[in-house]
């Protein structure tokens, strides 16, 4: 059973689900739910990538997406969410459901999967326990500051209990039209981690450090990285979209310095097409 930490999270995505979900039966018992419109998302893309943790080495992937959306409710996958809108507003990924709250603000609640960490071949990782995999809630908001410019902030948590703590992240970013069709997104945000979250990711605890002969390294709550990126998306037509984009993360404070980290910078480079349609 989660406990009354682990069941905060839960509580708010249910929450503002519940809301919603009033509403829609409202609207059904007034006859109008034949007008709620289904909008989905099916795409693909190719990215070429490096992580902090360990000392893999680039790789490249093909990586699907989907998204699917009743109402405010949306399930999706990788950044079909934030495609599925042709970049009117940034959507969450995750099981999701989306608000408006005040005419330029917007609540935000998901639910995600994070899958944790296989420790593998690694040899940064040796003889230490891998990360199990946990469910995340996560609750954001935003709003528009102007034309061009907009800030989001959220707050997720490890809902199960495995030691995934919970993290806090801010950014802001600006859109740059080129055309009526294509525009640039320019961003820039930092994450911080309390104690739970960074000694899972990032430490090596006393116990585990006497076990497998090894020095321990404990962290407490604080940064964890700062990030830049630049996304590109073109529409080509009511249905189809081309995007692509490049993402750098740059490792902050103590989790820098952690003895699991192999790159303090890392990158991200994104490329792919997507298929819009209603049902």
């Amino acid at each position: 059973m989660l406990s009354i930490s682990h069941r905060w999270g839960l509580g708010l995505v249910l929450g503002a689900s519940a809301a919603a979900a009033s509403a829609a039966a409202a609207s059904a018992a007034d006859g109008d739910w034949l007008t709620i419109e289904g909008d989905y998302l099916i795409g693909a893309s190719v990215v070429s990538g490096n992580g902090h943790v360990g000392d893999a080495p680039v790789r490249y992937d093909f990586k699907p997406m989907w998204a699917f959306q009743l109402g405010p409710f949306r399930v999706s996958r990788s950044r079909a969410s934030s495609l599925l809108k042709a970049g009117r507003e940034e959507l969450e990924t995750g099981v999701s459901a989306d608000f408006g709250i005040f005419n330029d603000w917007r609540l935000g609640a998901s639910l995600r999967m994070d899958n944790g960490r296989d420790s593998g071949d690694d040899p940064r990782f040796s003889g230490l326990p891998d990360i199990p995999s946990t469910l995340r809630a996560r609750i954001s908001t935003g709003s528009a500051l102007g034309e061009h410019w907009s800030w989001t902030t959220s707050i997720d948590k490890d809902l199960l209990g495995r030691r995934g703590g919970s993290r806090l992240a801010a950014g802001l970013n600006y859109r740059h039209p080129l055309t009526e069709h294509s525009y640039w997104d320019f961003g820039l945000g930092a994450t911080y981690g309390d104690k739970t979250y960074l000694q899972t990711h990032y430490g090596i605890t006393p116990e585990t450090a006497e076990r497998v002969g090894r020095s321990p390294y404990t962290l407490s709550s604080g940064w964890e990285n700062v990030r830049a990126s630049a996304q590109y998306t073109h529409v080509l037509s009511e249905h189809w979209v081309l995007f692509g984009g490049l993402d750098l993360s740059r490792m902050l404070s103590s989790p820098s310095r952690s003895p699991l980290v192999g790159r303090k910078t890392t990158h991200s480079i994104s490329a792919g097409i997507a298929f819009r349609g209603k049902r």
